[in-house]
């Protein structure tokens, strides 16, 4: 079928070619033929295109955007955004608030037949404060976030999460419900950081470095880690979005499953910053919606492949992911 279009491409060139050298043809009337079937060309090419991706936009309808997060190390870092996205495929999570919502957190026990069992006379309820900001350890929290208030009234006994727990987010809000479990693994130690490939930045003229990540990776299938850091330029910063989050790891478990690693994360720090690291275990749902998120986010145009986010949320018109986070960190002064 090719070499048949191509042939046929062949012939109708050389037609024009001939009218072209009998006279019957001006080289400037062949130009013109020339240009409108390469127009003609391109929009079937374009047609194509768009019928090899055939997204359904429903650009129309707002989505409810569910950030949550359940942590074992930072009681600060537990809590719920809540949004309006203006539109259905977009990737950031930072829309239009929503106020009013119920907001709990349970904690639950996997029982011998699979089924887990909910403490539910213990449910943490998340309040929002939406008047005044209210500052947590020396880093600031805005309007729209749902948080334990024992945060500020009695901070010992605050929201925090256990690895081998589950975790039950319910959020109600205009008339409808919304739930999602999240489960926090065993987390996985962070031996220590090291400072490595040192070179001099010509535009800050100093001395930079990149940090070394190095643990054991554990013997089982399916585990699977991101890394978080904190240092100079986002120190003040609120929220696991305010930190630098710069690669995924763990994709692809079974190739080093059991193995230890030494991990060269991409960023660079001056000499003598002061550097945090997470290694924040996962389980694979978690992995997976934030692997799904952050393509969607680098999605470029229309023309390329859509993603669709891996959604951890239960309930209509909704996306967005309940992450249960098992953190293991270390802090490194870059020599």
């Amino acid at each position: 079928m090719r070499m048949r279009k191509q042939s046929r491409g062949r012939r109708f060139f050389c037609f024009l070619l001939c009218l072209l050298l009998h006279g019957i043809l001006s080289f400037k009337m062949m130009r013109k033929i020339l240009y409108i079937v390469m127009i003609i060309v391109a929009q079937f090419q374009l047609v194509s295109c768009e019928r090899d991706f055939d997204i359904k936009i429903q650009s129309n309808k707002p989505m409810l955007i569910v950030e949550g997060y359940i942590n074992n190390e930072m009681k600060e870092y537990n809590y719920v955004v809540l949004s309006r996205s203006q539109d259905y495929y977009s990737t950031t999570l930072e829309n239009l608030p929503v106020y009013g919502a119920k907001v709990t957190v349970t904690e639950g026990t996997l029982q011998p037949d699979n089924s887990i069992a909910w403490d539910k006379d213990n449910a943490v309820i998340l309040r929002e404060r939406n008047i005044a900001t209210i500052n947590i350890s020396s880093r600031t929290i805005s309007n729209g976030i749902y948080f334990d208030e024992r945060l500020i009234t009695d901070t010992s006994n605050a929201l925090l999460g256990k690895p081998g727990k589950y975790y039950l987010l319910r959020i109600e809000v205009d008339g409808n419900i919304y739930t999602a479990v999240t489960y926090l693994p065993v987390p996985v130690n962070l031996d220590r950081l090291s400072s490595e490939n040192h070179f001099i930045d010509a535009d800050k003229n100093e001395e930079r470095a990149m940090i070394t990540l190095h643990y054991k990776d554990p013997d089982s299938l399916g585990n699977a880690q991101l890394v978080y850091s904190r240092s100079d330029d986002n120190r003040n910063n609120f929220g696991w979005g305010g930190l630098r989050s710069g690669r995924f790891i763990n994709a692809t478990d079974d190739l080093i499953n059991g193995q230890y690693l030494n991990v060269v994360v991409s960023a660079d720090f001056a000499i003598k910053e002061k550097v945090d690291y997470y290694l924040v275990s996962v389980e694979r749902s978690v992995y997976n919606f934030w692997n799904s998120f952050n393509k969607a986010k680098d999605n470029a145009g229309p023309f390329s492949t859509p993603v669709m986010l891996d959604n951890t949320i239960t309930g209509d018109d909704v996306i967005g992911c309940f992450s249960g986070f098992s953190l293991s960190g270390k802090t490194i002064v870059v020599k």
